[in-house]
């Protein structure tokens, strides 16, 4: 029989203990083998383990370490030392130690749910989930597995692969809440809004008052529009979870789609104390602010935009530092877009500001609107995005300048025109236009598809038919893009329209065509920027809730002297904006 106080013995007690729960005893027993053998790998390895699950994971590194010197062919310490650095957030050390985990066992279970832990801490959402997917090959009965894969496939954008995934979950648990709030997400993802809604309604069966669940069924009635049931949703989620941001937020935005911006700006303000790093939070702040006009407090929080999940515009790395404010004289600055070319065209006039701080600046933006920006006064040149840029001393977002230079509503730069069309390009357009044939209207009925709540801002050529019909008018489509789909949906169109869109190459063609415009009627897309900018007579049709820039109230803009908005009245309604605007046209006609 072996000796009680045989070191191997020693360690079989201890792991007994461990089994059951007994962690002093473990503990206990672990060191009495360390205190007879001082380098034994395994009471070395068992002891950090202990201290892993204790919430102790740099005593659990040192551990584990000293068991892998001691042992380099064990897995499972090579496992036990990444969750351990997964723990302490260093996740490069992490991510190598699972992998010899898995080199030297690759059906480690534990190896393999480490690294996908990993994977997913470091935003590798696509390897998480193809690594989750090997674990459940060898363990395919494994459900919380399961579930870690769906939602790393929902952060990859594999939405339907996490469909897939969610249904095979559901039918091994079928009373599992969180599979069905997660195939909600996934289904509305995929624009099966009616799914989606039964999958959270399945949730809410089982567990009713679930807070995330009642939040993301406010989300899809607000999808649809349905905003009374979405904010009865979301009131529902706060008072289960009176401290649950994303309601707050989600409850504010439904106060904004609604035009009671107050309220959403104090929402917003609850979310963001609720929970402070949350940048959708702080950045629905800034836009209520920013509609009211309170630009200083409203650009601060804007600034949290491009750390929300879903900030449309990719990331920039450049090796120059992000600008902080410093003095600029002799410096070169380059400044890069984000996101729309209503944006860039809008904000380009801060980065023309920089030279007279004494700034060499060179703009990086879209290829389209390279050849129209290079006119412009300020600019040193202009670089399409993704290009080689030149040797530079700092960088910075163009939507970054007005926080930047602490722009008010009254400071707001703002000449007659800060853009230019190319004067030969414009007799070109001229020429081609032939005479005229009454007033002359430049016309754009639609933005982006890819832009959220585009189908709230866009009319179509449809609802502008009246305007098609003026005796008197000559109207000109330039319209690019997806919205051009409408000219095949619309029936015959009178011979006082013509289409200049396919013949439209990029923003210089268009500047051209508009300086050859009595008039540019436009939704609230790039166009309307770029004919403001130029200093043409533009009129454009805004939604019930319009972009922030259009201010709460007015049919003036602070940032085009040449621009009258015609807002809806009711949400959806363009008749009467159209029916108003025609008036208005007939009698100058």
């Amino acid at each position: 029989m072996m000796d009680a106080r045989h070191p191997a013995a020693l360690l079989q007690t201890g792991m007994a203990h461990h089994a059951a729960g007994r962690a002093a005893e473990a503990e206990i027993a672990y060191r009495a083998v360390l205190a007879a053998d001082p380098g034994h790998p395994g009471a070395l390895h068992l002891l950090g383990v202990l201290a892993l699950h204790h919430g102790q994971p740099a005593v659990a590194a040192q551990l584990i370490g000293d068991s892998i010197r001691q042992n380099p062919g064990n897995p499972a310490s090579f496992s036990g030392l990444a969750g351990a650095l997964l723990q302490l957030g260093q996740l490069g050390k992490a991510r190598a130690s699972a992998r010899l985990a898995l080199a030297l066992d690759p059906g480690s279970l534990d190896g393999l749910a480490n690294l996908a832990d990993i994977l997913s801490e470091r935003g590798e959402n696509g390897a998480a989930a193809d690594t989750l997917g090997r674990l459940l090959v060898l363990s395919p009965w494994s459900t919380e597995p399961r579930l870690k894969r769906a939602h790393a496939l929902l952060h990859a954008g594999r939405n339907e692969d996490a469909v897939e995934t969610l249904l095979t979950l559901l039918g091994m648990t079928p009373l599992s809440v969180a599979g069905y709030t997660n195939l909600g997400v996934a289904l509305r993802r995929l624009g099966r809004v009616e799914e989606a809604m039964a999958a959270y309604r399945s949730a809410l069966g089982f567990s009713s008052g679930e807070p995330g669940t009642l939040n993301n069924l406010g989300i899809t009635f607000q999808d649809l529009g349905r905003y009374e049931e979405a904010a009865a949703c979301f009131r529902l989620s706060i008072a289960m979870q009176p401290d649950g941001a994303h309601a707050h937020l989600n409850l504010g935005l439904v106060a904004r789609d609604e035009m009671r911006v107050d309220e959403s700006i104090r929402l917003a303000r609850r979310a963001a104390a609720l929970e402070p790093a949350l940048a959708e939070a702080h950045t629905a702040l800034g836009h209520g602010l920013l509609i009211k006009g309170e630009y200083r407090e409203g650009f601060a929080e804007y600034e949290w935009r491009s750390r929300m999940a879903d900030f449309p515009s990719p990331r920039r790395d450049f090796a120059s530092p992000v600008w902080d404010g410093s003095p600029l004289a002799g410096r070169t600055v380059l400044v890069h877009d984000e996101q729309g070319v209503g944006d860039t065209i809008m904000f380009a006039r801060y980065a023309a500001l920089l030279q007279t701080q004494g700034a060499r600046v060179f703009l990086d933006c879209n290829g389209q609107l390279v050849r129209l920006l290079s006119s412009m006064p300020g600019i040193a040149g202009v670089i399409p995005r993704y290009d080689p840029v030149p040797p530079h001393d700092f960088h910075v977002a163009l939507a970054s300048l007005p926080h930047m230079l602490r722009a008010t509503l009254y400071t707001i730069p703002a000449p007659l025109a800060y853009l230019r069309a190319e004067p030969a390009l414009v007799e070109s357009w001229r020429a081609r236009l032939g005479p005229r044939r009454g007033l002359r209207i430049g016309l754009v009925w639609a933005g982006n598809p890819e832009f959220k709540g585009d189908r709230l801002r866009s009319p179509g050529l449809a609802a502008f038919r009246p305007l098609l019909d003026l005796p008197g008018v000559s109207v000109y489509g330039l319209q690019k893009g997806a919205g051009r789909r409408d000219l095949d949906l619309c029936g015959p169109l009178p011979a006082s329209f013509v289409d200049l869109g396919a013949d439209i190459a990029d923003f210089a063609d268009t500047a051209a065509i508009m300086e050859t415009m009595d008039l540019v009627v436009t939704s609230c897309t790039g166009p309307a920027h770029l004919a403001g900018a130029l200093g043409r007579p533009v009129w454009t049709v805004l939604p019930f809730a319009p972009d922030w820039r259009w201010l709460e109230h007015g049919v003036c803009t602070p940032w085009y002297p040449t621009m009258r908005l015609f807002r809806q009245e009711r949400r959806g309604d363009w008749t009467t904006i159209v029916a108003r605007l025609c008036r208005m046209l007939e009698s100058t006609v």
